[in-house]
């Protein structure tokens, strides 16, 4: 047999290329295998878990908090303890008089430039704020209208307190106005009638309508004296 034609054969030669290509192939994949897996040895691994370990820690105030919108403002302002609940503002409350319809009093008496304090006292002295109340004469409600009276300052429902006061106060008004804000010369006409002032020019000599002048005198300095407290609190 002749080996050297063997050897010289197209077929063996590629054999033996075929096993030198495949043997540095090998060879290849084992040296970058073992490179990769000396990365990732227990003394590497150690290394790397000591100076992760060295590393400074970060502050939960140190973190920078997040830029917070216009949008967002109601809930960055919400509060962060569920038991913590929002506090509502707080509201300056104005004191309430002890008077009864100090509120219609207050309104209406303003509206004609008149001490509300007056027309309390006007309304204790007539009917002692009993919006019912009936004279033997006939005059009726708070302020102690007489039917006509009432009729002319156009009070419709003479027992309706806001009516009643409304017309009332429009008639002292106009008696303040025809007698030059002379207080009591007005409380005169009104409990007797203007009739009784221009004949005697001047407060009447009855007794009970002097007892009426004094008494709503009386009771407008109290209501006053009582009212400076508040308006002092609200000032």
């Amino acid at each position: 047999m002749n080996t050297t034609e063997d050897y010289h054969h197209p077929n063996t030669l590629l054999k033996d290329l075929a096993v030198f290509v495949t043997t540095i192939a090998l060879c290849t994949f084992f040296l970058t295998v073992s490179v990769t897996f000396s990365n990732y040895s227990p003394s590497r691994l150690h290394a790397s878990l000591v100076r992760a370990e060295q590393q400074p820690s970060v502050r939960p105030e140190q973190v920078p908090s997040p830029e917070v919108g216009p949008q967002d403002q109601r809930f960055a302002a919400a509060p962060t303890d569920a038991t913590q609940k929002p506090t509502a503002p707080v509201k300056k409350s104005r004191p309430e008089s002890h008077l009864p319809f100090h509120r219609i009093v207050a309104q209406v008496a303003g509206r004609y430039e008149i001490d509300p304090s007056l027309i309390q006292a006007i309304i204790f002295a007539e009917s002692g704020y009993n919006p019912k109340a009936k004279s033997k004469k006939g005059a009726r409600g708070l302020m102690q209208l007489m039917p006509s009276t009432a009729k002319a300052f156009g009070v419709r429902d003479i027992y309706d307190p806001k009516q009643n006061i409304e017309g009332g106060v429009r008639y002292f008004k106009y008696l303040l106005d025809r007698y030059n804000g002379d207080v009591q010369l007005a409380l005169a006409a009104y409990n007797a009638g203007s009739r009784h002032v221009e004949v005697y020019a001047g407060v009447p000599p009855f007794k009970t309508t002097q007892r009426y002048i004094k008494k709503v005198l009386k009771f407008h300095k109290k209501f006053k004296r009582e009212k400076l407290p508040e308006q002092r609190r609200l000032a």
